[in-house]
């Protein structure tokens, strides 16, 4: 008694919650959304549209079409299937009814949305005694690039500089923000939006900044959620302005250094002829011997000089000199260090192995997008560091290896020219354009176009960094004053835009 009890109500609360399919009504109205429908470019959206009251839709015509396009519908479903034809052929194999015809529910999915999917859908049922539609909007957001950032010195002066930011590809319009590194809004009101002939929209903003208000400025560029954000140090390029003074001192300094060239040389020319003169006064047997000693004398003068030269050279090239070394020579001059590399500091498009030795890219990316790097565990300030690094250019795309200082680390989101003057010192390698180093301008090399393994070595006293054929021994590049103002660096890898790894051995 008691279960039959309880099975009644089990039943009738499910008949309460269950919509009541009728029989097919002569007149129905259409069910939509009352505001537009957002989704994201690549991803799936389903337009909304049920009968009211509730009931089976297989009998009925169904069709979906944009507005103004009734004969070129996006979907077409009449006599109890989906028509073939005729359809727009832009929606083929990209549109389905999965609501449930037999529930009344007659809405449209719509998959790898794309920008031009984005207006008025009308949903249009009918029967053979009614019809009805209703209008379904449809906005489709496009997620733009991450901001470009760039520093230059303000016109007027005063120790403030001009950063702007720039990001391109978003749809609808975003919202651009800057912060300092407390992360405080700065409010600014220079801001530019410009719209392509596809739609997307490119913002640009720029700031007059005082250097000394933070170490770093953010630009976030966001819409519905989503945002991309850059960095940077907030320091105008130094330039060299020459004043009338200075001109005129160094100009001074030059024809001082003249004349006194000039005087020297007249004045050695004036002792020579007395000498000479002299000379000539003295028997032939004081002649002969003076004509005997002085070859000797300059004979030991000489050969002083070319000693004084060779030690120059000497303790200039003292540390190139093992450049020419081979293979083991190199690896025995140079005792590599345990070098591993920070996840913290890869960006979320590349892999760090559990070792902390390897690292590439999760996908291949597009080589027109930007180039992330990785940063080391281990800092270095003093003394040698030598560390390998197999690179396998034969298989490759892009990539680059060197240094970095403790200051430009703090910007690894920043795209900004990787040169000494932003702290950085890379050797960099592409595929068909061969070798270059970080310079400015870069400066191209020519090298061997098979190599697997890097070698780089920091002399942190010496501020020296330079790079080495690690499996030839043959040396590639050097930079000279390689230093900053911490004095601290970490080694910097990027594995560019392919899967294959680049490791450190």
């Amino acid at each position: 008694m008691m279960r039959s009890g309880l099975s009644l109500r089990v039943m009738i609360l499910a008949a309460l919650t269950v919509p009541i399919i009728v029989q097919s009504p002569e007149i129905f109205t259409l069910s939509v959304p009352h505001g537009p429908i957002m989704t994201w470019s690549n991803s799936s959206v389903s337009l909304s549209c049920e009968l009211s009251p509730l009931f089976n839709a297989e009998p009925l015509e169904v069709r979906w079409y944009r507005s103004g396009d009734f004969d070129k519908p996006a979907l077409l479903y009449k006599d109890h299937k989906i028509q073939e034809a005729p359809v727009d052929p832009r929606y083929r194999g990209r549109v389905s009814l999965t609501g449930g015809l037999e529930r009344g529910n007659v809405s449209l999915t719509l998959e790898r949305v794309t920008l031009e999917d984005r207006g008025e859908y009308v949903c249009y049922v009918s029967s053979e005694q009614w019809y009805e539609k209703d209008i379904v909007l449809l906005t489709v957001n496009v997620t733009g690039s991450e901001p470009v950032l760039s520093v230059a010195e303000a016109r007027g002066g005063g120790g403030q500089v001009n950063v702007t930011c720039s990001s391109e590809g978003w749809s609808p319009q975003p919202k651009l923000t800057w912060r300092n590194k407390e992360g405080t809004e700065i409010r600014n009101e220079q801001v530019l939006n410009t719209t392509d002939p596809q739609g997307l929209v490119s913002v640009n903003s720029w700031l007059l900044y005082s250097p000394s208000d933070s170490d770093w400025l953010s630009c976030t560029v966001s819409l519905s959620g989503e945002r991309r954000e850059s960095r940077v140090m907030p320091r105008a390029p130094i330039e060299e302005h020459w004043s009338l003074g200075a001109f005129m001192t160094l100009l001074f300094i030059n024809l001082l250094v003249i004349f006194t060239l000039i005087g020297l040389f007249i004045w050695n020319k004036k002792t020579g002829f007395i000498r000479l003169s002299t000379s000539e006064k003295n028997d032939n047997a004081e002649g002969e011997t003076e004509s005997n000693e002085r070859p000797a004398e300059e004979a030991n003068l000489l050969e002083e000089g070319v000693k004084k030269t060779d030690m120059e050279k000497a303790t200039q090239t003292e540390f190139f000199l093992k450049e020419s070394a081979t293979q083991t020579a190199l690896r025995e001059s140079f005792p590599k260090v345990d070098v591993t590399l920070d996840p913290l500091t890869a960006h979320s498009s590349q892999f760090v192995s559990c070792s902390k030795k390897m690292v590439h890219c999760k996908k291949e990316r597009d080589q027109a997008s930007t180039t992330h790097f990785v940063l080391s565990e281990n800092k270095f300030s003093s003394g040698q560091i030598y560390w390998e690094v197999v690179v396998d250019s034969k298989c490759k795309q892009p990539w680059y290896v060197g240094v970095t200082t403790t200051d430009a680390a703090q910007i690894n989101k920043a795209i900004v020219p990787l040169n000494p003057g932003n702290g950085f010192w890379v050797l960099r390698y592409k595929k068909g354009n061969g070798y270059c180093v970080s310079t400015d301008p870069p400066t191209q090399f020519s090298g061997n176009e098979n190599l697997e393994t890097l070698g780089v070595f920091l002399d942190c006293d010496r501020q020296i960094l330079s790079f080495y054929d690690a499996d030839s021994g043959v040396h590639l590049y050097s930079f000279a004053d390689v230093s900053s103002c911490s004095n601290t660096f970490f080694a910097v890898f990027s594995p560019g835009f392919d899967q294959v790894p680049i490791t450190i051995k």
